[in-house]
Order: structure tokens, then sequence, then C-alpha cells
């Protein structure tokens, strides 16, 4: 795997870890972003719209989409497969795997 798909990968990791954090299982794109952003994985609105319509393609994300002035804002909510992912039952090409319990 090159270097760009490996960070990818690690990077769809943390939003899945970000989501399971939440007892609902949903965050905004933008707090997402945010925390993505402080476990030094800089990155920008459009890559983590690519990436969540990626892990929605893999079902460990459903994606809402509410308006908003100038624009939408995105809502993504953790699926059961996505919290499998996260817990690292299950593997999903694509995402990172856990390696640290």
């Amino acid at each position: 795997m090159s270097p760009a798909m490996e960070i990818a990968a690690d990077r769809r990791r943390k939003v899945l870890d970000a989501l399971s954090q939440m007892r609902d299982g949903m965050l905004s794109e933008d707090v997402i972003l945010r925390a993505v952003c402080e476990t030094g994985r800089d990155t920008d609105r459009d890559t983590m719209r690519d990436d969540l319509m990626f892990l929605q393609s893999r079902h460990c994300v459903a994606i809402e989409k509410l308006p908003r002035v100038g624009g939408e804002l995105w809502l993504a909510r953790l699926t059961d497969d996505g919290l499998r992912a996260a817990q690292g039952a299950l593997i999903v090409s694509g995402v990172a795997r856990r390696t640290v319990g």
C-alpha cells in the first residue's frame, strides 16, 4: 500500500474512532474535521467529505445533509458495521486496522 493510501486509511480510522466515542454515534463534519486534525492528520473539508462518502459506501456511516447558509452541513452517524470496525471486530478495506486494544 502506498504512503498516501496508508495515510487515508489512518484518517478514516480516526473518523470512526471519533464517532464511536459519542453516545449516539453522531457528529457534524465540522467536529469530525477538528477531531481528526487534533490527532495530527491535517485535512480539509473536501477530503473529509470524500472520506465520509468512502465510509458510507462501506456501510460504516450514514450521512445526513442539512441545509445551511452557504451550502450544506453533513451529519455522520456511525452504523453497526462502523462501530464494529472502530472496535477492531470488522476489517474494512481502506480503513486502518486497530493495532492497540
